[in-house]
């Protein structure tokens, strides 16, 4: 039982949303378009099929500005890396804010994580956010990369494909392409 209630305390203190798997949503900051409360933090984990990426834009944005955004922040993460930081309302030399700027998942995962610190000194409304799911177009590789397939790759909504050259059999692999016997 204390276990329990443990656990009830834990999840009260950090809400986590596990958006399932749909290809568009809207996400906001609690009580938007009013007031966003003190002390909060709310994280949104956003999965789409495998085979897209997480496109996200900001429609509202207003939050408290810091240095660094050390109190207040929306935080964009994707394949371990943090792809942004932003607070205020406009960009400073240190501390970011979306504007017209769309942000762009590394796979098909995007976490976002609002955090508010213990007092605001100004009534800021917070955010709304769009997402959808946008096709990664496998067949576009770095130049430093070995492409995916030996001869012909072909892209489609939500994966890829190869082929072959006439006169060429893909191998089981569905990659490699080698001479066929004539």
């Amino acid at each position: 039982m204390k276990l329990f209630i443990l656990l009830a305390m834990l999840y009260s203190e950090v809400r986590s949303s596990i958006v399932p798997q749909k290809m568009y949503g809207r996400i906001t900051s609690p009580n938007f378009p009013k007031v966003y409360p003190n002390h909060k933090e709310k994280i949104w984990n956003i999965t789409v099929p495998k085979g897209y990426s997480v496109r996200i834009y900001f429609t509202h944005f207003n939050l408290e500005l810091s240095y660094l955004c050390e109190y207040d922040y929306v935080k964009l993460s994707s394949g371990g890396k943090t792809l942004a930081m932003l607070c205020g309302k406009d960009s400073t030399d240190t501390e970011e804010a979306p504007g017209n700027r769309t942000y762009i998942s590394v796979d098909n995962h995007l976490v976002v994580v609002f955090r508010s610190d213990y007092s605001n000194e100004k009534p800021f409304t917070g955010f709304e956010a769009f997402y959808a799911a946008e096709d990664i177009d496998e067949c576009k590789q770095p130049l430093d990369t070995n492409p995916l397939c030996s001869h012909h790759c072909h892209n489609y909504m939500g994966g890829y494909y190869c082929s072959c050259r006439v006169g060429y059999i893909l191998h089981e692999d569905k990659r490699t392409c080698t001479a066929g016997d004539n």
